[in-house]
């Protein structure tokens, strides 16, 4: 599920906008200057006397320990006191500690129950979470069909990881025909939103013309934007580009640069082009056979067999020394990872 977030305040603002029963200005000014012991004592007393905005703002901070140690039984009994008066977010983040099994054992069936409360009433996480349970039978059957209704519902209310979802549904055809466009046009809004994942599935549209006409320009600025978000994939796309002139203007250094951060992010292919760079002596004055074997070695022993063919017929030309390099440093490689 996504990451809990203190929105509160915008809470107790429509919470009292609809008659609160006691003024939690207090308790909200202490938190927005960061005074969580202040605030934690202020959402106390009104808890206490059954305030429910109060209590589901204390259970937040008994879940992500501000002005106290983390607690999640407190967080969870808070919530449900809250959540049986009607607070929206309440039952959502019931549903979240039924699903991760905080404060209380996992219990998928009961998150969902939790979960469709509150989208029911239009929570956008809510209605994700919903969405991701009946994608994968967690809590229910799986029901594909229903999973995209609940993602759309999501979706048009601007949630980034249903927009990308919705875009993995239509590409695929789950739980609905495959639609390209659709799938484009759901990836478009989470790439906006800043949706790794999304801009990396559009450099491939672009790239291979899917559901839209080919675009090496436009492919090369999506597959930039994820690679600069730590996509290995998307890393070694963009090195491919700039080696082969492919969108961009071909620059063997920038290539090396962006094969190698995927590199040794793990991405296997990218391990074998910088072979080929260091092989072919790609952007340099001569080869450098030392990095060359270097990176067929680790692309090899990460599951690259067509490397071990490089391999051999480097070891036939190469002196004993700069094999034993290359393969030390091909060691060290692995156990710098490993650290």
């Amino acid at each position: 599920m996504n990451k809990l977030m203190l929105i509160f305040p915008c809470i107790a603002l429509q919470w009292m906008a609809a008659g609160a029963f006691a003024d939690l200005d207090e308790g909200l000014a202490a938190f927005e200057a960061r005074d969580f012991p202040r605030a934690l004592d202020e959402f106390t007393e009104d808890a206490e006397r059954g305030v429910a905005l109060a209590q589901y703002n204390l259970g937040l901070m008994y879940y992500q320990a501000l002005g106290t140690e983390q607690d999640y039984e407190k967080a969870m009994q808070l919530f449900a006191l809250s959540a049986q008066q009607g607070v929206v977010k309440s039952q959502y983040y019931m549903g979240a500690m039924y699903d991760n099994g905080h404060g209380t054992a996992q219990n998928y069936a009961e998150a969902y129950r939790w979960y469709e409360m509150a989208a029911e009433q239009g929570d956008a996480n809510a209605q994700y979470a919903a969405g991701t349970m009946n994608f994968y039978g967690q809590g229910k059957p799986e029901n594909y069909p229903e999973a995209l209704q609940w993602y759309e519902k999501a979706a048009d209310q601007g949630h980034r990881d249903s927009q990308y979802n919705l875009g993995v549904m239509y590409a695929n055809g789950f739980g609905t025909r495959p639609d390209v466009e659709a799938a484009h046009r759901w990836f478009l809004a989470a790439a906006q939103k800043g949706s790794a994942d999304a801009q990396f599935n559009l450099g491939i549209m672009y790239q291979d013309g899917v559901g839209i006409a080919p675009n090496p320009a436009e492919s090369f600025r999506w597959f930039l934007r994820a690679a600069e978000r730590r996509i290995p994939e998307a890393q070694a796309r963009v090195g491919i580009a700039y080696a082969s002139g492919q969108g961009v203007e071909r620059d063997y250094n920038q290539a090396k640069i962006w094969f190698s951060r995927a590199a040794d992010n793990g991405d296997v292919p990218a391990q074998s082009f910088l072979g080929r760079l260091y092989l072919n002596g790609d952007g340099a004055d001569e080869q450098d056979l030392v990095s060359a074997y270097m990176w067929y070695k680790i692309a090899n022993s990460n599951g690259d067999h067509e490397a071990a063919n490089v391999l051999a017929t480097l070891r036939g030309y190469m002196e004993a020394d700069d094999i034993a390099t290359a393969e030390a440093r091909a060691v060290q490689w692995f156990a710098d990872r490993r650290q």
